[in-house]
């Protein structure tokens, strides 16, 4: 049935009133059928795996005949088959170059979105303006559910399916381009009508059509700045536009939807200011110390501690914090510094003296950039004062990597991404006593072999941390210990083409899934996109031949 601009009598605009109001609420409760399913299914995981531990199921030894019968039946077969699968939706999409996100966020998107213009076409009839304006009030329906999936202090979706913020921003992501397409109809039907009628000049003269236009602007704005290569050129753009435009459109949506929908832009900004007055109580100052490691582009910040501080940074190894400089430490009054909320990863927490420690390499922000001039000009023994929040991320809701779900720990590191596997491999050596059967390996990846020169002595002579230097690096190199990089600093003598070697990740992997052929084995990665695409890509050809694999990839690129 084709859509035609009808005139309506009183009664019928009530009735499309609520209408639109009833498929606004469908819209946004519908969000809950697919979380419950997925609560379910983790509850329904959790029931089986606590009957089968209370029944004291027998725990078959690696490369034992007993999973290697269980591998070649039937059911073994299933399973290896939705291994395969479920690592097949966690593959990037890659369009004209550019990295869209995961296989699933691209399905769940895709499913999402049909869902919403499905309720969007219900029952409009031929009426024109009905149809614009469920477009609207479906795509504002939304606008809760992408505020809650925002949220770093008190997201309920993070608790709900153990993950953390910074992953849960991919659906915040995904959920964002489906209210912009919903949006980016509701603006053009309209703009059609007023063109059609004759009446654009004059509508664009009133409050209500003017507040419409300059939010869709505006979310359209958003919306290029959140594309990956924007955020990766300028993450401070990214952030102070996002900030300062989702709040300016809230505004504006309240004032233009005049008739309904107003709940809709109440309950995110309540969720906003909730999340941000917890975020300002949680968030702790300590005096620091800020130094330069020599000879490499890093900084090391050590903060002081109080005892009742202690625990709640060391509690979860691989967590990171959020770094502000308050107004009495900066040594500017520049605006960027009420926006530079800068993540870093908690290198660790000493034991004795609970000071807290943080390596970062200096970039072309602000953040990085002030931290670099406290260092030049203060002595390392004064201390400034350093804010920080947290801590955040997934590694608190992590399985145990050296408990019974693993045979095999394989750790990825480059740069400072050592930052977050580092504290990984030494819990992991530490407690593999709760399975001796377990190996883990650590491979390092640095530029120069300075880089390297922070990290925790008790690591320095392990047979299983393998480090590579990158820098200038060509195939005839080698590989090197920690303890020969760290002496390498004050070695002149030392012709660095025998050591410097970039990892053959493809060999690695091979050779660490080729030791047990049953093995249950994790991988976790922290450093560049182009290693840990690499390293996935490798990791991804056993995973579709149905092995047991845990991956976790941690990075600030949201």
């Amino acid at each position: 049935m084709g859509y035609e601009f009808i005139t309506l009598d009183d009664a019928q605009k009530q009735a499309r009133r609520e209408s639109l109001d009833r498929h606004a609420a469908i819209a946004q409760f519908s969000a809950a059928v697919p979380i419950a399913v997925i609560l379910l299914y983790r509850l329904g995981s959790w029931l089986a795996t606590r009957s089968s531990s209370q029944r004291g199921a027998y725990a078959a030894v690696p490369g034992s005949p007993v999973l290697k019968q269980k591998r070649l039946s039937a059911a073994g077969s299933w399973t290896s088959t939705f291994r395969a699968i479920g690592w097949w939706f966690g593959d990037d999409v890659v369009f004209l170059g550019q990295n869209w996100g995961q296989r699933d966020q691209m399905i769940a998107g895709a499913g999402w979105f049909l869902w919403l213009v499905f309720l969007c076409f219900n029952d409009t009839g031929n009426d024109y303006l009905h149809l614009t304006k469920r477009f609207g009030i479906v795509a504002l329906s939304q606008f809760p559910l992408q505020f809650l999936l925002s949220l770093k202090n008190i997201n309920p979706f993070a608790y709900a399916f153990g993950s953390s913020h910074e992953h849960l921003n991919r659906w915040h992501r995904t959920l964002g381009w489906v209210i912009y397409f919903l949006l980016c109809a509701h603006a053009s039907l309209y703009l059609n009508f007023y063109v059609q009628q004759g009446i654009l000049a004059e509508r664009l003269t009133k409050l209500v059509p003017v507040l419409g236009l300059s939010s869709f602007i505006g979310i359209t704005l958003m919306s290029v700045t959140a594309l990956k290569f924007i955020r990766d050129y300028s993450y401070r753009v990214f952030f102070i536009i996002h900030l300062i435009g989702a709040l300016s459109l809230l505004g504006a949506i309240y004032f233009h939807s005049h008739h309904s929908g107003r709940q809709y832009v109440i309950e995110p900004l309540v969720f906003f200011g909730v999340d941000f007055l917890k975020r300002k109580i949680e968030t702790l100052s300590f005096p620091s110390t800020v130094e330069l490691i020599p000879g490499t582009s890093l900084i090391k910040i050590v903060s002081s501690l109080p005892s009742k501080n202690v625990n709640r940074f060391r509690k979860y190894n691989g967590m990171h914090v959020y770094l502000t400089i308050p107004p009495g430490s900066r040594r500017s009054s520049f605006l960027i510094f009420e926006f530079a909320y800068n993540p870093f990863t908690i290198a660790s927490v000493e034991e004795e003296s609970g000071d807290l420690v943080l390596v970062a390499r200096r970039q072309s922000g602000p953040m990085t950039g002030a931290l670099a001039q406290f260092a030049d000009e203060k002595p390392t023994d004064t201390k400034v004062s350093l804010c920080m929040e947290g801590p955040y991320g997934s590694a608190a809701r992590f399985p145990n990597l050296a408990g019974p779900e693993f045979d095999r720990v394989l750790l990825v590191a480059g740069g400072v991404g050592s930052t977050f596997i580092l504290p990984l491999y030494r819990y992991c050596s530490l407690i593999m006593s709760e399975n001796p059967a377990a190996r883990v390996q650590l491979v390092w990846a640095v530029r120069a072999a300075g880089d390297a020169t922070w990290a925790d002595p008790a690591i320095l002579d392990d047979d299983n941390v393998h480090l590579y230097i990158t820098g200038d690096a060509d195939t005839s190199g080698g590989e090197m210990t920690l303890r020969e990089a760290v002496e390498l600093t004050d070695n002149s003598h030392t012709n660095p083409r025998q050591i410097r070697k970039r990892p053959d990740l493809r060999k690695i992997v091979d050779d660490f899934f080729k030791q047990g052929i049953e093995d249950r084995v994790a991988v976790l990665v922290c450093g560049p996109d182009t290693m840990a695409r690499e390293l996935r890509t490798h990791v991804g050809a056993w995973a579709r031949k149905g092995r047991d694999i845990w991956w976790h990839n941690e990075g600030f690129t949201w």
